[in-house]
C-alpha cells in the first residue's frame, strides 16, 4: 500500500484447487469471509463454554448489548409477524462491520468495498423480502406498488415509478455500502502514503518530523473516523434491510 492506495482493494489469488476439470481461485475475499465464520463459531464456542470466566464474562456482556441493541433495533420497525427474521439482521448486523473493520488493519483487505460482495448482500435481502411477501400476501404484495388515494388516470404511471423504484433498492443498498467503505479508505490511504513519502525517501530532519504532525493526528482521527463509519455502516443496512421487509408485510393493509 505504500506505492498505490488502490492496493488495498486488489483481489488476489493465494492458491488454486483443482477439481476434476474445474479450477477453484482460492482469493483474499474467501479468505476473509472464512476467517469471519471461524471467529462467529469461535465466538459461539466462547460463550457456550465456560473456558475462561473472565474472558467470557466480558464477551458475554459486549454480546448481550448487541444482542438487545439489535433487538430492539428490529421490533422497533418489524410487526410482531417479522420478528422472526431477528437472527438474520443480527448476524447481518455482525458481518456487515467485522468485514468494515478489518479493512481498516494495516495490510488486510476490505471485501465490502468490493461490489460483488455488497451486491450479494443486498440482493440476498431484497430477494428475500420478495419471496417472504408473496408467501405472506399471495396477490396482494403488488398493493404495495399503488399508492392509495390516487386518480385511476394516474395509477400506470404511478404503479410504473413505484415498481422501478422497488427494483432498485437493491443496488442503492449495495452502492451505499460499497461507495462509503471505498471513499473513507482511499482518503485514509492516500493520506498515509503522503506521509511515507514525506518521510522516508530521503534523509528525516526535524523539519520533516515538525511538518508530518498535523498529517499524523489528522490520520488517527480518520481511523477512529472509520471505525465509526464501519459500524454505521452496518446500522444503516440493518435499518433499511428491516423497512424494505416491513413493506412486505404493509400489504397486508390495503
Amino acid at each position: 500500500m505504500t506505492l498505490n492506495p488502490f492496493e488495498q482493494f486488489q483481489i488476489q489469488n493465494h492458491f488454486e484447487l483443482y477439481y476434476f476439470n474445474s479450477v477453484f481461485l482460492i482469493t483474499n475475499t474467501i479468505v476473509v469471509c472464512f476467517f469471519i465464520i471461524i471467529l462467529f463459531k469461535c465466538m459461539h464456542l466462547v460463550l457456550s463454554f465456560r473456558i475462561k470466566k473472565f474472558t467470557q464474562s466480558i464477551l458475554l456482556s459486549i454480546f448481550k448489548s448487541l444482542y438487545n441493541f439489535i433487538y430492539n433495533l428490529v421490533n422497533s420497525y418489524l410487526p410482531f409477524e417479522g420478528r422472526i427474521y431477528f437472527p438474520f439482521f443480527l448476524y447481518l448486523f455482525i458481518f456487515i462491520c467485522i468485514n468494515n473493520l478489518i479493512g481498516i488493519l494495516p495490510y488486510s483487505f476490505t471485501t465490502t468495498s468490493h461490489l460483488s460482495i455488497t451486491f450479494t448482500l443486498s440482493f440476498v435481502v431484497w430477494y428475500g423480502c420478495v419471496i417472504i411477501g408473496f408467501s405472506e400476501n399471495g396477490l396482494r404484495f403488488f398493493s404495495v406498488f399503488l399508492p392509495r388515494g390516487i386518480p385511476f388516470i394516474l395509477v400506470p404511471f404511478l404503479v410504473g415509478i413505484e415498481l422501478i423504484s422497488y427494483i432498485f433498492r437493491s443496488v442503492s443498498l449495495a452502492l451505499r455500502l460499497f461507495a462509503n467503505i471505498v471513499a473513507g479508505h482511499i482518503l485514509l490511504d492516500t493520506l498515509a502514503i503522503f506521509i511515507h513519502k514525506m518521510l522516508f525517501p530521503s534523509m528525516i530532519t526535524f523539519v520533516k518530523i515538525i511538518i508530518s504532525i498535523i498529517p499524523y493526528i489528522m490520520c488517527i482521527v480518520l481511523i477512529l473516523f472509520e471505525c465509526v463509519v464501519a459500524l454505521l455502516q452496518g446500522y444503516i443496512f440493518v435499518v433499511l434491510s428491516s423497512i424494505y421487509l416491513k413493506d412486505t408485510y404493509s400489504a397486508q393493509s390495503h
